[in-house]
């Protein structure tokens, strides 16, 4: 699912997780899907929430996934201070 318009410039996948603008405020929500141009959405909070419209959507925050590598360590090497046990 990708959903889109024109004056938004990222687009909105299944499993990103959305600000909202709601009645009560702004609220964090996982959008599940679409249904009639709307988004469904799963609430953070674990209010009910009705389908969302694109107006309403505030930021789209997508999963960054995992690191293509981890940080460079340098081994250790014996020095006078520490020594390496066999």
């Amino acid at each position: 699912m990708q959903v889109a318009f024109a004056g938004m410039a990222a687009q909105i996948h299944s499993g990103d997780l959305v600000r909202m603008r709601t009645g009560s405020g702004n609220a964090f929500a996982v959008v599940r899907g679409t249904r009639l141009g709307r988004l469904v959405v799963e609430r953070c909070d674990g209010k009910a929430q009705g389908p969302v419209l694109l107006r309403d959507v505030l930021e789209v925050f997508k999963p960054a996934g995992p690191p293509s590598s981890g940080p460079g360590t340098e081994p250790l090497r014996p020095s006078a201070q520490l020594k390496l046990l066999p």
